[in-house]
Order: structure tokens, then sequence, then C-alpha cells
């Protein structure tokens, strides 16, 4: 599936392009289109990287101190195993 998008994009931009080479009648008209078309790219990558932004925020202020509390007694408690271990051992 994702061959055929690509290789229909492919086909397109190469149509395009021989086109505008051949300097048609509508050259005016697919330039315009072109740019319709790269403007719209820029809107949507700016969505996505506003949307990625507020995710991300959301996610670090949604991440408590509290979420991270078991965790870390965990890892202390694994510490002060591993340190009696190597006091044993030496």
């Amino acid at each position: 599936m994702i061959t055929l998008v690509f290789l229909l994009a492919l086909g397109l931009a190469g149509w395009t392009f021989s086109t505008l080479m051949s300097k048609g009648k509508h050259q005016e008209e697919i330039t315009k289109e072109l740019s319709n078309i790269f403007e719209s790219l820029k809107l949507l990558t700016s969505s996505i990287t506003a949307l990625v932004k507020l995710l991300m925020k959301d996610s670090i202020t949604s991440a408590k101190e509290e979420d991270f509390k078991p965790i870390s007694s965990n890892v202390i408690d694994l510490l002060k195993v591993e340190k009696k271990e190597e006091e044993e051992a030496a």
C-alpha cells in the first residue's frame, strides 16, 4: 500500500515536472497549485509540532512525583542490597 502511494506520488511529480518543462498552457495554474500544496505542508508541519509540544507538556505535568516514589524506593532498596553484598564479600 505504501509502495503504491509512493509510486503515485512519484508519477505525479514526474508528470508535473515534465509539464512545467514543456511550458504548457496551464503553467501559471500549476505553479499556483504547487505553492498551495507547499503552504499546506508548512501548516501541517507547524500543527504537528504544536501538537507534540502540547502532548509533551501534558505528559510532564501529569507525571507527578508520587508516581515515581515506588520506583525510587525500589532502586534505593536494590542499591542497599548490592552494598551489603559487597561488604559481605570483602
